[in-house]
């Protein structure tokens, strides 16, 4: 249940709010949360009734990972995600909790749809076929649209404006959003056609097009992670610049170079001399029957969890992050140093959590 305040105290933030005081400045003056004072202030609750529970305050902390994973996830996507975790909710009370909690999902401040309608045409011209340009360059697994035409632009010495005019026009759609795993209907069924000729124009595969840019499909149904590809594979490629990707949003590390893979706003660092930090991801990759969903969710109900102090454990997996890395990177991400530390006991917690619901269930 939520929190019930009593009839004189809620009557006193209704007179506050009625006045013109700001929201969050009644919720400091009272030692109350923004979300409490706001629903006496709006009217959704009324002094001296007793408050109904709140059946999205379980997933609260699930939708701010996931918007903090994936910044322009879009509404739509994060409900039927939470729908997959067992909260049968309405359209309206699922945006309704959304601002209860002070969450914001896409479209954020500055983006606007795609204009799409009956007349738009998807299609090039018939005479016009795809020519291969001059330098070949092949998609990054996961990377955004805008990101590998950029590329592939730059690498021929020209713009992505310039580039865009030479594709069709589909093309031009794609990239006006945010979210590469926005899939339009009336932009589906043109990806195939739409694939076969990025490949000819990039030098690559029609293959190697639809299972590395999630513009084209890939991972529409799937959770993501909206970060940075892994330095050291786009330095190994020849990339000297960050590349934009989307993965499934229970990846963490890569595997190959056991890099930490980061959040955008801070640098990646090596793992490598924490094994179960390796074997950790591994078993977060093997979700024996539990959806991408379920594992996140898990693992952040897990962390709301109090915990014991650092154990000797974490102690040693932070000593060995701190000799590893170089003082630059450690002090820019101290918060996923932290998050890598307790990257094991998460991930078993996590684990357990699954087990047990089964169990539970079966």
């Amino acid at each position: 249940m939520t929190h019930m305040l009593s009839r004189n105290r809620a009557e006193l933030i209704v007179a506050e709010a009625a006045s013109g005081k700001p929201i969050r400045a009644i919720a400091r003056a009272y030692g109350h949360s923004q979300t409490t004072v706001r629903d006496y202030a709006r009217g959704r609750r009324l002094p001296g009734e007793e408050a109904r529970a709140d059946g999205f305050e379980p997933f609260a902390a699930y939708c701010r990972q996931r918007l903090a994973d994936d910044p322009h996830l879009r509404a739509p996507v994060l409900r039927s995600e939470v729908s997959s975790l067992g909260l049968d909710i309405s359209r309206a009370t699922f945006y309704r909790a959304l601002e209860r909690h002070g969450l914001r999902a896409h479209p954020c401040p500055g983006c606007r749809p795609a204009g799409i309608n009956a007349n738009t045409k998807l299609a090039p011209h018939g005479h016009l076929r795809p020519a291969p340009l001059p330098m070949p360059t092949a998609p990054v697994a996961g990377e955004t649209l805008a990101s590998f035409l950029g590329r592939l632009a730059a690498a021929n010495r020209t713009s992505p404006d310039a580039l865009l005019e030479t594709l069709p026009p589909w093309f031009r759609l794609r990239t006006r959003r945010h979210d590469d795993r926005w899939q339009n209907e009336q932009l589906t069924p043109w990806a195939g056609q739409a694939a076969r000729w990025l490949a000819v124009t990039s030098g690559t595969t029609p293959a190697g097009i639809l299972n590395a840019l999630p513009a084209f499909g890939i991972l529409s149904r799937q959770a993501a992670r909206a970060i940075s590809a892994c330095r050291r594979c786009t330095t190994a490629r020849g990339i000297p610049q960050p590349v934009p990707v989307h993965l499934p949003a229970h990846y963490q590390v890569c595997l190959k170079h056991g890099t930490w893979l980061s959040g955008p706003e801070a640098p990646q660092f090596s793992v490598s001399e924490c094994p179960d930090i390796i074997a950790a991801e591994r078993q977060a990759r093997r979700l024996g029957g539990h959806t991408t969903e379920q594992l996140i969710y898990a693992k952040v109900q897990a962390a709301r969890e109090p915990s014991e102090p650092g154990s000797p454990a974490r102690e040693r997996r932070l000593q060995a992050l701190i000799e590893s890395s170089p003082p630059a990177v450690t002090e820019a991400s101290l918060e996923e140093l932290l998050l890598a530390v307790a990257y094991p006991e998460a991930i078993a917690d996590a684990v357990t959590s699954l087990q047990a619901n089964r169990e539970g269930t079966a």
